[in-house]
């Protein structure tokens, strides 16, 4: 399978996309050429099938925006493969949260202050930017050879349910490639929680319980 150059926006609505198993010789290296090119893949983590393109490419960023129908001012969570991408993404880690990100539990996303270079589509203009560090998985490998981070927002229209089924992501248009990985087992989503400041806020609870975060560093009540 060769990789076309990414569709343009006016097509986003009716093409669907090509379709290729995770295992598949040469899977990850057509991916990372849809990448490179501006394009949209969908790709298997933990529970959900996730939307990914270049963080880096503005114009790449905008259009997984148009096929998501994502509003403007909702940022997109990373994903990360390695602890010191982070290095990468943020301008500062505070120190309250270094045992934190050490020993970072599974299923918890961060939120910290996001260095100037990640697209204003990325962080919505917010100056900050949610980060999660992948288990060791398909997901982290892509994620380490497409350069150390990706966005991770779910493979679905916005409003619509997240999904651990291939074939309801073959359904979703303007994707460039999907990554089957196969039905993938039931699971929540990550817990966000905003380290940017003590008292720690949790955005949303997920996978990971609030009393493990809590017990890394005090949580604003309420």
């Amino acid at each position: 399978m060769n990789a076309a150059s990414p569709r343009d926006n006016n097509r986003a609505a009716t093409v669907l996309p090509c379709r290729i198993a995770i295992r598949a010789t040469g899977a990850v290296e057509l991916a990372l050429a849809v990448l490179r090119q501006g394009g949209v893949v969908a790709y298997p983590t933990e529970h959900f099938y996730a939307l990914a393109c270049d963080p880096w490419n503005a114009a790449a960023v905008s259009r997984l925006f148009v096929v998501k129908g994502r509003p403007d001012n909702k940022p997109l969570l990373l994903g990360i493969a390695d602890r010191a991408a982070l290095t990468s993404l943020s301008s500062a880690v505070p120190d309250a949260a270094r045992r934190l990100v050490e020993e970072w539990p599974q299923g918890v996303t961060l939120v910290v202050p996001a260095v100037s270079a990640l697209p204003a589509g990325v962080t919505a203009g917010t100056g900050t930017v949610g980060v999660r560090l992948l288990p060791e998985s398909f997901a982290a490998e892509l994620i380490r050879t497409a350069g150390g981070a990706l966005p991770a927002t779910s493979a679905n229209q916005s409003g619509a349910g997240a999904t651990g089924d291939p074939d309801v992501v073959a359904r979703l248009p303007g994707v460039d490639l999907l990554l089957d990985g196969g039905i993938l087992p039931a699971g929540s989503w990550s817990t966000i929680v905003d380290v940017r400041a003590t008292p720690w806020r949790v955005l949303r609870e997920g996978q990971c319980p609030i009393a493990v975060v809590a017990g890394y560093g005090a949580l604003a009540q309420g």
